[in-house]
């Protein structure tokens, strides 16, 4: 299933950013307007980092050829983790702001903490046992589990009465669930499913939540969906979470926002 999961996230998020990524090659640079956002995808082979630069104004162009020309010349020669630098993103900015003359200049008001991961799983999910029991969960479960519910609301997502929600229940204990988000890309909502999942704080650490995610992963795989996974960089458990179950990298992403005016 590999190169064909590797396909369908290529085409999601070519979709969703408005550049063709699988026809980038090491080393070049797509930039892409769309959805209020400027996009640009570095390939270097294996290692594709997917970053983003917010402006206030609505999508100017789908590709612009001078805003590639300059972040290309920018990033000409640069390892994948300088791109991710504050310091980078300000230079593209700048540039890109120069060959988007209409474009309001924007300054950054978040920090490096805030860069984001997006991984996929290329391949079958492992099935991950525990001392809980994996159920699905529907409407008709709406409040009639005692214990944690800081993040226990799966229930009432819309995606329990697709049932695409499921809980992990220790007895009728439910201490973890995990649900499929609405897709950012619509039409290819029957091809990825991206997952929200929450583990309740007093029951982390003891492999629910990698049972509950595996089972998760399993179901939508069987449906012929490639699951997506996207956290904050530095949620370094969530990472870890998703990796232990055979997730691997896709893209990282890092936006700037306009200045509040």
């Amino acid at each position: 299933m590999s190169d064909h999961a590797r396909e369908i996230v290529d085409r999601f998020f070519s979709i969703r950013t408005g550049v063709s990524i699988a026809d980038l090659k090491p080393g070049q640079v797509a930039v892409a307007t769309s959805d209020r956002r400027t996009y640009a995808e570095l390939g270097y082979g294996f290692t594709r980092l997917l970053w983003a630069l917010h402006f206030g104004d609505r999508a100017l162009l789908s590709v612009h050829p001078a805003a590639l020309a300059e972040v290309s010349r920018l990033a000409h020669g640069l390892e994948p983790d300088a791109v991710l630098t504050r310091e980078f993103v300000e230079r593209a900015h700048a540039a890109l702001s120069s060959a988007l003359p209409h474009t309001p200049p924007a300054s950054p008001t978040r920090e490096p903490g805030d860069m984001s991961i997006k991984l996929y799983h290329p391949g079958d999910a492992p099935e991950i046992t525990s001392d809980g029991e994996v159920r699905l969960l529907t409407p008709a479960h709406r409040g009639q589990w005692p214990g944690p519910r800081a993040y226990m609301a799966a229930a009432d997502h819309p995606c329990a009465a697709r049932g695409e929600a499921f809980g992990l229940f220790l007895g009728e204990i439910c201490v973890a669930e995990v649900m499929t988000h609405e897709a950012s890309v619509a039409e290819m909502a029957h091809l990825i499913a991206e997952d929200g999942i929450e583990v309740a704080a007093e029951y982390r650490r003891r492999g629910y939540g990698r049972a509950v995610f595996a089972a998760w992963t399993r179901e939508m795989q069987s449906r012929g969906r490639v699951c997506v996974h996207g956290t904050s960089l530095d949620n370094l458990p969530s990472i870890g979470l998703a990796r232990s179950i055979g997730y691997v990298e896709y893209a990282r992403n890092w936006s700037i926002r306009p200045a509040a005016e």
